[in-house]
């Protein structure tokens, strides 16, 4: 049982389920007709890709981990290093071996989130902003992988999965920032430079303020155009957004490290209220 509990934090769960719930989403957003096996399978597909993706992650990222996340599975010991390499090349063949079984479009995207994941956890992170913008783009690759999964030439029409996508995009750019802030002294050890390192840490919040104030004004879009109803106006903007910008611009008056984990929880909670809103838009 805590055996299960600790590969369960390894591949960092609730991340993998968003994956898979935002990829639902963006088939919903595509539906003429309702449709199952496709988007469910690449539901599937993206919990494989973000679960192997994070556990690479772990691995990579073991020594940073001692010191910024000490209690994580593979930092205190838990599960061994070989274990997670080993579960991370049978959850990626897993991954494709899905996507094969669904069409070419969803295939290409599995595959290339793979690679994205690859450049990220190899090589990106260690580049400022760049390995924020790749995570950025995963999350809205989510959604267009569920409207592939549908139709692929509804995928990028209006109103349906382009428009959470650009949520997400902004969404994780401003969570990915808010995080590299608070992992600023464990990267600056392991000489990890990092955007808020090169900029600073009031003008790394700054951009999050920045970034996540774009989100809102495209949450308004869809009201505005009259594609989403009072349900997702009330849901999404006066329960998710403006309160999550209130807060961060709390966190940019007080940058404690307590403050900085609390926004980051806030904009993960943010993420699965979004996900509600999208539902209740249509």
């Amino acid at each position: 049982m805590w055996a299960l509990l600790d590969y369960l934090k390894l591949i960092r769960a609730i991340n993998c389920i968003i994956a898979a719930a935002a990829v639902l989403i963006g088939a919903y957003f595509t539906w003429t007709s309702t449709v199952y096996y496709a988007p469910v399978m690449s539901a599937i597909a993206a919990f494989l890709v973000c679960a192997a993706g994070n556990v690479v992650n772990d691995i990579v990222d073991i020594d940073i981990d001692l010191i910024n996340q000490p209690q994580r599975v593979l930092p205190a010991g838990d599960i061994s290093k070989s274990a997670a390499t080993r579960l991370a090349i049978a959850l990626t063949i897993l991954a494709v071996i899905v996507a094969l079984a669904i069409n070419w479009q969803v295939l290409t995207a599995v595959i290339l989130a793979i690679a994205l994941l690859a450049l990220y956890n190899f090589k990106a992170k260690k580049i400022p902003i760049f390995g924020n913008l790749i995570i950025a783009l995963l999350g809205a690759l989510t959604f267009l992988t569920g409207g592939l999964a549908v139709d692929e030439s509804l995928t990028f029409a209006l109103p349906g999965p382009v428009i959470p996508a650009l949520f997400a995009f902004f969404f994780h750019l401003a969570r990915e920032i808010l995080k590299d802030v608070e992992d600023i002294e464990g990267d600056r050890r392991v000489g990890i430079k990092t955007f808020p390192q090169v900029v600073g840490e009031s003008r790394a919040i700054l951009a999050v303020l920045v970034l996540f104030f774009i989100m809102v004004v495209l949450t308004f879009i869809p009201v505005l155009a009259g594609w989403f109803g009072r349900a997702y106006e009330i849901l999404a903007i006066y329960i998710i957004d403006l309160p999550l910008l209130l807060l961060l611009i709390f966190i940019w008056g007080n940058p404690s490290r307590k403050m900085l984990r609390i926004g980051s929880l806030g904009l993960k909670a943010g993420m699965l209220l979004g996900i509600v809103a999208l539902i209740v838009a249509r």
